[in-house]
This record gives C-alpha cells, sequence and structure tokens, in this order.
C-alpha cells in the first residue's frame, strides 16, 4: 500500500509538475500547492478558495478551479465526485484509495488499511478487464455525528 508523503514532498512534485508543463507558479498558486498538499481534510474548492484568501484576498476561484484541472490532468490531485455534494480534492494522495464519508457532516477520511494488494490482479484475473482506476468509498456517521443530539449540526 501507498503511504502518505510528507506535505513538504507532496507540494514539490506538485510544483514540480506543473513547472514541467511551462506553468508559472504564482504565489497564490504556491498557497493552493502548500494547502492540498498538507490537507487531510479532502477540501472542495470552495473551502480551498477560501483559506488561499485568507492569505491572498484578490484570489478568484477560477485561479482555484484552473489549478485543481491543471492538478488533475497531471494526475497530481485526486478528485472525489459526489452527487449533490460539492467535488473533494485529495492532494496528499494522488493515486486512488479508499475512504469513509459522513454522511451528516460529509467529513473524509482515508481508510487505506481496507485496501486490499492483490485487488487488482484478482479482479482482472476473474473478469479479464485491464484495471487502471477504482473507487471505494464507505458511507456511515462518524464519531462525532454518532454522538451529537439529534438535528444538531
Amino acid at each position: 500500500m501507498t503511504q502518505t508523503m510528507d506535505a513538504q514532498s507532496r507540494y514539490d512534485e506538485m510544483t514540480e509538475s506543473l513547472v514541467g508543463r511551462g506553468v508559472f507558479i504564482t504565489p497564490k498558486r504556491a498557497k493552493l500547492l502548500e494547502i492540498l498538499a498538507g490537507a487531510d481534510s479532502h477540501p472542495s474548492v470552495s473551502e480551498l478558495h477560501a483559506q488561499v484568501q485568507l492569505r491572498y484576498p484578490s484570489t478568484s476561484l477560477a485561479t482555484v478551479y484552473n489549478t485543481i484541472e491543471l492538478l488533475k490532468e497531471c494526475g497530481q490531485v485526486l478528485e472525489m465526485e459526489f452527487s449533490g455534494a460539492a467535488n473533494r480534492y485529495d492532494g496528499r494522495r494522488a493515486a486512488p484509495h479508499t475512504h469513509v464519508v459522513c454522511l451528516e457532516c460529509e467529513r473524509i477520511e482515508d481508510a487505506d488499511e481496507l485496501e486490499s494488494d492483490g485487488a487488482y490482479a484478482s479482479i482482472e484475473e476473474r473478469t479479464g478487464y485491464d484495471i487502471t482506476s477504482h473507487r471505494l468509498d464507505y458511507f456511515g456517521a462518524c464519531p462525532g455525528c454518532q454522538t451529537r443530539e439529534p438535528g444538531a449540526h
């Protein structure tokens, strides 16, 4: 199983990937990469935008969206799509991996220990498919929401 890189290594990897594509790393982009590299909360674009704006108030939403798109094209960010909710992004681990998602507060956590190293090969062997990616999410109520009073958010 792939371990999470430290934030500085992920920041460097994302930066190198964008620079290799001819993208200039502005201070605003650098801040976004720093946030993504260190975030274990799997933030949405609006959450990322708000965090970048704390340091650079003039940052546009388009800057965040465009940078996320570039990172996706480079394989440097994992996008998690949810029906009826904002897409969330994992900059710490760009490779597909398992998550647990709280249906109440929308908290997302990595659940790597639930993955099997031989899953791709086993599925390919049984189905004949050439597996290139996967998505496996478990949904429920996080410990905080389980102890919260009903209807309280």
